[in-house]
C-alpha cells in the first residue's frame, strides 16, 4: 500500500478517535462544567441547577427495611409519608441488602418492630461501630442489642402508657402531653439507660426516645409502638435528622383556615345563650360581634378564610333554586360578599348538611343523617346549590368542597366530579377513624378523578388544647402546613363551646393564631384553592443536598419562591447565619443545631463552621 493512502487512513483513524474522546467527555459533563458561563449555570429562580450538573460532597441516604408485621409496616409506612412530605429521599431494601450498606455517617439504616431474629445483628453492629447511623422506629426486647442501643438494663413490656415529655427540644412548638392524654398510647419496654445515652423524650418517667453513640456511629431509638399515628410524622422526621452530620427537610409554608357552614341560613329561632350574654338576636350577634372579631383576627394574623356554604339545613331536597336563593339571601349578600372582600374564598359544604353517602355506604348512625337514594339525587341537589351560588357570584366558581361531618364515599366523589367542572379540592380529615365513614386523606390527587386534589384538615376548634397544639406543631414540623377548621355556630351549643362564652372562645382562637405566628412565621395565609396550588407546586419541586467539609450545597428544580428549608447540623458544627446572595440563614428554636433557611435562589452554598467558635 502506498504512503499517501496510509497517511489518509491514519488521519481518518485519528479523527474518529478524537470524536470518540469528545463524545465521552461530553457524557461526563466536562464541557458543560468548563465552558458554560456562570450566568447560564445559575438560571433565574425558580428554574434551578441542571440535573446534569455535579455538586461536590456527600449525600444523606436513608435505607428502610420493613418486616411483615403490622407494627413494622405501619410505623415505617408512616415514616415514608413523613420523608415524602419533607422531601427527603429514601430507598426500600431487603434483609440481604443490609450487610452491603457502607458504614458512612451519611448512611441511615431504618428498622422497626419485634424482628431482631430476622436482622443480621453482627452486620448491623459492625455498620454502626464503624460510623453508620441506625434508626429504630418501634420498641423490642433483645439483650444482645443493649450496648448498641445504650440500654443498661431491660425488664418486660409495659402497656397503656400515655403522654409525652420533651427532655430536650426536638422542634419548636411541641408541648408536653400529660399522662391522661389520649393522643398517644404506648406499649414500651421497661428499660434503664446507660449514662452515655442522650434522652430526648420520656413519659411517666420512662424513656421513649434517645440517642446513643457506640463506636464511631450513632443510634436513634424509639421505645414505643405509637409511631403509627399521623401526629408523629414530624417527630419521626426530626428525630431521624439527629443522625447524619447535616439533615435538610422542606416546608410547603401554608396556613389555611376554613369556616364550615358559612355562609349558611342563620337560625331563625332565638338562642338563650346569645340572648342572655349579648341581649341580641343570633343574626345580629353573627353580624355585629362574631364576624367583626373574625375579620379583625384574620387581618392581624395573616389569615385568608375559606367559607363553605350550606343552602338549607332541611334533610330533604324539596327546595328548588328559587326557594334556596330566597332562603340564603342575607347570608350570601352580607357574609358572602364580605368574605370575598376580605380576600376569602367560598366553597361548597352542600345543598344541605347531609353527607354524600348512599344506604350501602358507611356512616355513623348517631349522626342522624338521611342516606341519599342514588348518585343522581346527589347530582340534582348539587346543581341546585350551584345555581344558587352562581346567582349571587356570577363571576366565580366553587373550586373547593368540604363534606358535612367530614363523611364522604366514592358515590359522592363521583357526583361532585359530574356536577362541578371547576372543582379542584376535596378537604376532609388528615387523621381519624374510617369506621364511622370519615373521609381520611393524604395530600394527593384522587385515585380516580385526577383533577381533584385531596387537601385534608389537620386540626379544628377555637380552643388551643395541648393536643391540638401538638397536632398543629407536628404537621408544621413535618412539611409546614396548618389546615384548620371552625364553625360559626359552636358558640350556640353548650357542648361544642364547652360552656364558654364567645369572648373566651375568641381568646382561645387568638391564642392558637399567636402560637402559629410566633413559631412558624414563614407559613403564608392562603385560601383553600391557593393553598392547593402552592402544595401541588411544593410536591412537584425537587431538592438535592450534598455536603463537603466546609459547605452545604443545596440545589433545586422548580422550588417555591421564596422556599423555606430546615437544616440540622450535628457533630459540633454550625452554619454561618445572616443574609447571603442565595437567601437568609437563621438559628431556629432553643438549641444551637437547627436552622431555618429561606432560599431566594435555586442554588445555595451554605458555609459550615466549627460549632465551638
Amino acid at each position: 500500500m502506498n504512503k499517501p493512502i496510509l497517511l489518509r487512513i491514519s488521519g481518518l483513524f485519528l479523527v474518529l478517535l478524537s470524536i470518540i474522546v469528545l463524545l465521552q467527555l461530553w457524557r461526563m459533563d466536562y464541557f458543560q462544567q468548563v465552558f458554560t458561563p456562570i450566568q447560564e449555570k445559575e438560571k433565574a429562580f425558580p428554574t434551578s441547577q441542571s440535573s446534569k450538573e455535579k455538586t461536590p460532597g456527600k449525600k444523606v441516604q436513608v435505607f428502610i427495611h420493613k418486616n411483615e408485621s403490622d407494627l413494622s409496616q405501619n410505623t415505617l409506612s408512616n415514616l415514608e409519608h413523613a420523608l415524602q412530605y419533607g422531601k427527603v429521599d429514601y430507598s426500600i431494601i431487603n434483609k440481604q441488602e443490609i450487610s452491603s450498606i457502607n458504614p458512612s455517617p451519611y448512611h441511615v439504616l431504618v428498622l422497626a418492630g419485634e424482628h431482631t431474629d430476622n436482622w443480621p445483628f453482627e452486620d448491623i453492629q459492625s455498620f454502626v461501630n464503624n460510623g453508620g447511623r441506625l434508626f429504630i422506629g418501634a420498641r423490642f426486647i433483645d439483650e444482645r442489642w443493649n450496648d448498641l442501643l445504650g440500654i443498661k438494663q431491660v425488664g418486660d413490656y409495659k402497656d397503656r402508657i400515655q403522654g409525652l415529655t420533651f427532655e430536650k427540644e426536638l422542634f419548636p412548638g411541641y408541648v408536653n402531653l400529660e399522662s391522661n392524654s389520649t393522643l398517644f398510647t404506648h406499649s414500651i419496654a421497661d428499660v434503664t439507660l446507660n449514662e452515655e445515652a442522650n434522652l430526648y423524650i420520656s413519659t411517666m418517667n420512662k424513656p421513649i426516645m434517645w440517642t446513643n453513640q457506640p463506636g464511631k456511629g450513632k443510634v436513634v431509638y424509639w421505645n414505643t409502638t405509637s409511631l403509627t399515628e399521623k401526629s408523629s410524622r414530624g417527630l419521626l422526621l426530626h428525630s431521624l435528622g439527629l443522625l447524619p452530620p447535616t439533615f435538610v427537610s422542606g416546608q410547603a409554608g401554608i396556613k389555611a383556615m376554613h369556616i364550615d357552614d358559612f355562609p349558611a341560613p342563620v337560625p331563625s329561632e332565638t338562642n338563650s345563650i346569645i340572648e342572655e350574654q349579648y341581649n341580641t338576636s343570633v343574626k345580629q350577634f353573627y353580624t355585629d360581634i362574631w364576624w367583626e372579631d373574625m375579620k379583625h383576627l384574620g387581618r392581624e394574623y395573616d389569615v385568608n378564610y375559606t367559607g363553605f356554604m350550606i343552602g338549607t339545613y332541611r334533610k330533604d331536597t324539596v327546595l328548588d333554586s328559587e326557594a334556596l336563593k330566597d332562603r340564603i339571601r342575607y347570608p350570601m349578600l352580607y357574609f358572602g360578599r364580605e368574605l370575598v372582600k376580605e380576600n376569602g374564598e367560598i366553597g361548597l359544604h352542600g345543598y344541605n348538611h347531609q353527607s354524600l353517602v348512599t344506604a350501602e355506604e358507611t356512616i355513623d348512625p348517631s349522626f342522624g343523617y338521611r342516606p341519599w337514594q342514588s348518585k343522581s339525587e346527589m347530582v340534582d341537589s348539587i346543581n341546585v346549590v350551584k345555581d344558587t351560588f352562581a346567582y349571587y357570584f356570577p363571576n366565580r366558581e366553587m373550586e373547593s368542597y368540604v363534606p358535612p361531618s367530614n363523611v364522604l364515599n366514592r358515590t359522592g366523589v363521583e357526583a361532585l366530579s359530574d356536577t362541578l367542572p371547576h372543582l379542584q379540592v376535596v378537604a376532609a380529615l388528615y387523621s381519624g377513624s374510617k369506621e364511622n365513614g370519615s373521609f381520611i386523606q393524604e395530600f394527593t390527587y384522587d385515585e380516580t378523578f385526577e383533577h381533584i386534589y385531596h387537601f385534608p384538615r389537620i386540626s379544628s376548634g377555637y380552643d388551643l388544647t395541648t393536643e391540638e397544639q401538638f397536632v398543629i406543631s407536628d404537621a408544621a414540623a413535618n412539611f409546614g402546613v396548618v389546615s384548620h377548621f371552625i364553625h360559626p355556630d359552636d358558640v350556640l351549643d353548650p357542648y361544642r363551646s364547652k360552656g364558654e362564652d364567645w369572648e373566651s372562645m375568641r381568646d382561645g382562637y387568638e391564642d392558637m393564631l399567636q402560637h402559629i405566628a410566633s413559631h412558624y412565621p414563614h407559613l403564608e395565609g392562603l385560601t383553600q384553592y391557593h393553598a392547593y396550588q402552592k402544595m401541588d407546586a411544593y410536591q412537584k419541586s425537587k431538592i438535592t443536598v450534598t455536603r463537603d467539609d466546609n459547605t452545604l450545597h443545596i440545589s433545586g428544580e422548580e422550588l417555591l419562591q421564596p422556599s423555606t428549608l430546615f437544616v440540622r447540623v450535628n457533630e459540633d458544627s454550625a452554619l454561618e447565619t445572616g443574609t447571603f446572595s442565595f437567601g437568609e440563614v437563621s438559628q431556629y428554636g432553643k438549641g444551637a443545631s437547627l436552622y431555618r433557611v429561606t432560599l431566594t435562589s435555586g442554588n445555595a452554598a451554605l458555609p459550615i463552621k466549627d460549632g465551638s467558635s
